[in-house]
Parts: C-alpha cells; sequence; structure tokens
C-alpha cells in the first residue's frame, strides 16, 4: 500500500508544479492574446493596417475598454498603452496557457470570421474593446487622405474594402500584423485646391489636412500625396521608392 501510495505521489507532484507553471505563463500569455485580440479587432473593424486597405495617420485617439482614453503616435506606442491597461487591470479572460478552443495562428485553421475563444472584441463592453476617438485620418491606396468622422463611416470604409482579415487570426497579430509599410518623411500634399504643402512627419501630416477641412468646409474631394514616395517596409527596413497610385496600390494588395 504505501509503495502504491509512493507511486501515485511522484506523478502528483509533477502535476502541481506543471499546473504552477501554466498559470505563471498562462498570466503572461493572456496579457498577450488581450493585446493581440485588441489590436485585431480594432483594425479590423475598419480595414485598416497589414491586412486591410488603409492605413492610419498618427497620432490617433484611442478609447480603451474603461472608456478612459490615450494619444499614441505609432502601433509600437498603442501596444505598450495596452500591455500596461491589461496588466494593471486584468484581462477579464480566463488565464489558461497553451492552446485555446477556437484560437488561431497566423493563417491557421478554424473560421477567423467568428468571434473567438474570449467573444467579440468588437463589442462594447467587451473586457478587450478598443475604439478610435474620432476624427482619425487614413491612407487609401490611391493616395488619398480620407478623414473619418464616425463610427458609420469607419464601416463604410471596411465595407468598400474589407482586405484580408478573414485569412488570418489574432493570435500573433501584434507582431506581424500591424502594418506593411512606413512612410519616409518629408512628403508633399496636394489638396483639391490645387495649392500644395510639405509634411515634415505623420502629426505634421494629420494637422496640414485637420486645418484645410476646417478652413473648407463643404469641400469633399481629398488632399493626396504626391509622387514618388519612398516607403520602409517594415518586415526587413528596406526602402522602396513608389512613383505613382497604381504602385501605392500594388504594394498593399502584396502586404500578406
Amino acid at each position: 500500500m504505501k509503495k502504491t501510495l509512493r507511486f501515485l505521489f511522484v506523478p502528483a507532484v509533477a502535476l502541481i508544479v506543471t499546473m504552477a507553471a501554466c498559470t505563471k505563463d498562462g498570466i503572461v500569455a493572456t496579457v498577450a492574446e488581450a493585446i493581440d485580440q485588441a489590436l485585431y479587432s480594432v483594425q479590423k473593424r475598419g480595414g485598416v493596417g497589414k491586412y486591410g486597405c488603409y492605413e492610419l495617420v498618427f497620432p490617433v485617439t484611442v478609447q480603451l475598454p474603461d472608456s478612459t482614453t490615450a494619444t499614441v503616435n505609432s502601433y509600437e506606442e498603442l501596444k505598450q498603452v495596452l500591455g500596461q491597461y491589461f496588466t494593471s487591470n486584468g484581462t477579464g479572460g480566463p488565464a489558461t496557457g497553451g492552446n485555446h478552443p477556437g484560437g488561431h495562428g497566423h493563417h491557421g485553421g478554424g473560421n477567423h470570421n467568428s468571434p473567438g475563444f474570449f467573444g467579440d472584441p468588437g463589442q462594447p463592453g467587451h473586457p478587450f474593446h478598443v475604439r478610435f476617438v474620432f476624427p482619425i485620418s487614413v491612407l487609401n491606396q490611391d493616395g488619398e487622405i480620407v478623414t473619418v468622422e464616425n463610427e458609420q463611416q469607419l464601416y463604410e470604409l471596411r465595407e468598400a474594402c474589407a482586405g484580408t482579415f478573414g485569412n488570418h487570426g489574432p493570435t500573433g497579430h501584434g507582431d506581424h500584423g500591424l502594418s506593411c509599410f512606413r512612410i519616409v518623411f518629408p512628403i508633399t500634399v496636394a489638396f483639391p485646391d490645387s495649392t500644395t504643402a510639405q509634411a515634415t512627419d505623420q502629426q505634421n501630416l494629420r494637422q496640414l489636412v485637420r486645418e484645410w477641412r476646417q478652413n473648407n468646409p463643404g469641400v469633399h474631394a481629398r488632399p493626396e500625396i504626391v509622387f514618388p514616395i519612398t516607403v520602409t517596409m517594415t518586415t526587413d527596413s528596406t526602402q522602396v521608392i513608389l512613383n505613382s497610385r497604381e504602385e501605392l496600390r500594388a504594394l498593399k494588395e502584396s502586404c500578406e
């Protein structure tokens, strides 16, 4: 009898240690998953980023799940803000390590359009729900700078070009799914009244567009970037010169 108890005791101890290790790792993994889910959801709702048709013009302000807001100048800053938020406030999901039912890899199986393991982060009240504070500006595939005033306009953008989010899941999105390239500044912006201005960085670009729109209410034509432009690829930091909107469109469509 003692021999049997001793035999059962060893695997039991090993099981407890394993469970403790999984829980410890799971807490870290859950924060990482929350960041991935939040980023994936907020980009998918507007079709922006690497798998969408549009690129965000930073800075942008986002509303976090507790309704507080933060202004960020890049996706890296957004990741940091989300990491701090979920670490301080919890994720609202189970702390589990390893694979989750319904979880997805980069190109893994399963239905990527389904809500996923933690439900749909696109719904208000969800613990991972992050939304843009409007207005925001995005660059479309034709080089036009589009000002988005509300959720309905963001929805219409996605309906016009949803991108390839249906082929990708949220897991690891913060590492490989945020953006395909970064524009190298300065660039020249042409406005609908034929005037031009030089933007020294993304913040200056957004400011120029905002000021022009404020001074030209009711004009629906969009400002656009003047080609050629240079972009830096996020995968290997190589620089590519784009000579036309056709080349910009081809680059966006090749982002996978």
